[in-house]
């Protein structure tokens, strides 16, 4: 169970997280994420800050504290507010952490007008330290991603930084555990130095301020050997960056500056050693299916047209004036995730022009307005071309399909390709396929560049996906090769009220 203390009542012996969210197929280590704090410093009115030149929250604060951590290259500036630390870690981890310190000097200030606390500055709940327990180790790992050695000064964005040398036992380690990504680097030498650092000789010439995945606050490195995976986890990559840990430095330095991506860059191709070509395959993958993995490493997120009879039917028109038909149709099916999207396909063959036009949802030319979105979608919002402002302004369409149009870009029907299910725009999507819109613009992770698919009619694409699952039901129930499979297919889309003998006929086979 975590603990949560606000900076200011942390205390050397607490286990601070120092990661998150790590991507991996090889499972998670117990105490994992969590590394034991050496030293604590409090330092009020911090000069090296800058005042940001936005009001509220993000005005340089008054008191920040900074801590070192067991493994860590560095200190590290909290960020304000909450941080989580551990509950309980193995209590043998607990010992051997105790006598085997990163951060072995006497207890000085690293941070100009730094001062260690005797307590912490606000009470908190519960001891310092976590509880002691016992963990079972994790699998053994065979073969361990390749590392390399570089100058702090060199540390690239992208580079993922062991930030924890070593977790007891370290054989136990996850495969690419205690590596993160860093997202921001900044350096600081010469004379800010002195307005950095209690003793400027502790930074060893330069500092290397890092934003690294997973830690609450500024990775401040001196100038030493840092370690670097060779090549990262390409999927962890991929999640890493769809999903940042933070968008902007959570302090500005006074004397800071940000070196040049293309010079990095350079120079870490000079170090970087040669991967063997099986580097990347060491990692195991989180997916079974190729097509996921491929769409997720190579996806992208945008508005594209996909056909209709690509997306899912609904599955919860809840606010639909027929809903009440879609309950009884379900009420005929097997108990089976999918058979609610069924039973709204097979409510769509049974509706007449009269039963559309009671849902408000269908009252729009709904053809011209998914014409217009897919214009608008595509357009350069600077174009001021005749075509341009024609897309953008939409003034062939009246008021109330305009803001149809416009919401299908602005608030999208969202689907990923491949998805089971909708996440947004399920009415809309009934919508247009009544209009008989063969694409719409969707919003959604997809592969760019791929051809677009033929378009199917809704009503055939909704009697497909009717028949389709009652012929796996049947042939779960009879056997695929059962000659009844076709006639009672037939009868069952047919004549509803027999689906009830499936059950009978599944109790006998039982």
């Amino acid at each position: 169970m975590q603990q949560v203390h606000r900076a200011q009542q942390l205390l050397p012996g607490d286990y601070l997280r120092t990661g998150y969210g790590r991507f991996t197929a090889d499972g998670l280590r117990a105490g994992e994420y969590y590394a034991r704090i050496e030293h604590v410093e409090h330092i009020d009115h911090p000069d090296f800050l800058l005042r940001r030149r936005s009001s509220g929250p993000d005005r340089r604060p008054k008191s920040v504290v900074a801590v070192r951590v067991q493994g860590m290259p560095g200190a590290v500036l909290l960020r304000p507010g909450d941080h989580h630390a551990a509950g309980a870690i193995d209590e043998e981890r607990q010992r051997w952490d105790r006598l085997n310190p990163t951060w072995p000097e006497h207890n000085a200030a690293v941070f100009a007008g730094g001062k260690a606390p005797a307590e912490p500055r606000w009470d908190r709940i519960g001891a310092v330290g976590p509880e002691p327990t016992r963990s079972n180790p994790g699998s053994a790992i065979e073969r361990r991603p390749e590392l390399f050695e570089k100058l702090v000064g060199a540390l690239c964005v992208g580079d993922y930084l062991q930030t924890q040398t070593h977790r007891f036992p370290s054989e136990d380690m996850g495969l690419d555990e205690g590596f993160w990504r860093v997202e921001w680097i900044a350096h600081i030498e010469g004379a800010a130095l002195r307005t950095l650092l209690a003793d400027p000789d502790w930074a060893r010439g330069r500092v290397t301020l890092a934003h690294v995945y997973g830690i609450s606050g500024v990775l401040v490195i001196p100038e030493t050997t840092v370690r670097v995976l060779l090549i990262p986890n390409p999927e962890r990559l991929r999640n890493d960056l769809d999903g940042p840990w933070h968008l902007r430095p959570y302090y500005e330095f006074a004397g800071a500056t940000v070196p040049d991506d293309a010079d990095q860059e350079r120079n870490d191709a000079a170090l970087r050693p040669q991967a063997a070509t099986d580097e990347a395959d060491l990692y195991p993958s989180t997916f079974s299916d190729p097509a996921d993995r491929t769409l997720f490493l190579h996806g992208v997120t945008g508005i594209r047209p996909v056909s209709v009879s690509r997306l899912p039917w609904p599955h919860r028109l809840s606010k639909c004036p027929h809903f009440p038909r879609v309950e009884a149709i379900e009420k005929t099916y097997p108990h089976d995730w999918y058979a609610g999207q069924v039973a709204h396909a097979e409510l769509f063959n049974r509706l007449t022009p009269a039963d559309f036009a009671a849902c408000p949802y269908h009252q729009g030319d709904w053809a011209a307005i998914a014409e217009a979105a897919t214009a608008y979608a595509a357009a350069d919002p600077d174009d001021d071309s005749e075509r341009g402002r024609a897309a953008h302004t939409m003034e062939h369409l009246d008021e109330r399909d305009r803001e149809w149009a416009r919401a299908l870009v602005q608030d999208p029907i969202c689907w990923d390709d491949n998805h089971d299910s909708l996440t947004n725009g399920q009415h809309r999507t009934c919508a247009l396929r009544a209009a008989g819109v063969p694409y719409l613009p969707v919003e959604g992770r997809h592969l760019p560049d791929t051809a677009k698919p033929d378009a199917m009619d809704a009503r055939t694409h909704a009697q497909h996906t009717v028949r389709e699952f009652w012929r796996d039901v049947l042939a779960a129930a009879l056997g695929p090769t059962h000659p009844l499979v076709n006639t009672a297919l037939s009868l069952l889309l047919r004549f509803p009220a027999l689906r009830s003998l499936l059950s009978t006929v599944q109790e006998r086979k039982e």
